[in-house]
């Protein structure tokens, strides 16, 4: 199904500010207690959202204490439950603060078969939107930033509209471009279908950080996300 339409589009209009009210006042969205929910639809591919990292991949640490593999979660959840409003299929690589490896591997393995398994429910989905935080060891970056799988024309698409929403709607003073994903990041280089890497803000940033451990922030940047999505025209 194509992910910009008029239909979804007119009840997303109408809908989604009680959402994000509701989830903003409840301070919680649902949660599954499966390890992971993906699933191909019946009637089609789903749009995958996936939080970074997981049990003991904690990712990056914030300068405040604060650990990636939290915040992601805590962006994706209510992402994919807005994107479900819009009537979106919607699949999830973890809804827990759980690793999505194989079963019974070696610590060695843990790493390399999260990051296969992750790779390949992408590439079984419509698209995909990693969720990400940044670090750098001098204080004053700030900003988020999108990267985009650089063999995929449909990814840089998706990635400008992602993160042109965050600059309007969250971050005005972001003047952060869009970037191609390097070899280095799996996820991205290995993509068969559309896939961008949200990187929300710098973890090493401390006024940053702060915001970015602020339920009420974890939701604009989930409705931010959101909007970019709803406008990305593959």
């Amino acid at each position: 199904m194509p992910i910009k339409q008029s239909a979804a589009y007119t009840v997303c209009c109408l809908l989604l500010g009680a959402v994000v009210l509701f989830t903003v006042l409840a301070g919680q969205v649902s949660r599954r207690t499966a390890r992971h929910t993906w699933q191909p639809a019946a009637n089609g591919p789903a749009l995958l959202i996936d939080a970074g990292h997981g049990g003991a991949d904690g990712g990056a640490v914030g300068v405040n204490g604060a650990v990636e593999k939290d915040i992601n979660l805590a962006v994706a959840l209510p992402l994919a439950d807005l994107l479900r409003v819009c009537g979106y299929p919607v699949a999830t690589t973890r809804t827990q603060d759980v690793s999505v490896h194989t079963e019974g591997s070696t610590l060695r393995r843990q790493k390399v078969s999260d990051l296969q398994h992750r790779l390949a429910m992408a590439n079984e989905a419509l698209l995909t939107v990693s969720l990400h935080q940044n670090q750098f060891p001098v204080a004053r970056y700030s900003g988020a930033q999108v990267f985009y799988a650089p063999h995929i024309a449909d990814s840089r698409r998706l990635a400008e509209t992602i993160q042109a929403q965050i600059v309007s709607l969250l971050q005005p003073q972001n003047t952060r471009r869009c970037k191609p994903g390097g070899e280095g990041i799996y996820l991205l280089a290995q993509a068969a279908r559309p896939t961008v890497i949200v990187e929300c803000g710098f973890l090493s940033n401390p006024e940053e950080c702060e915001k970015l451990c602020r339920p009420a922030y974890q939701k604009q940047m989930a409705f931010a996300v959101l909007t970019g999505i709803l406008q990305y025209d593959p």
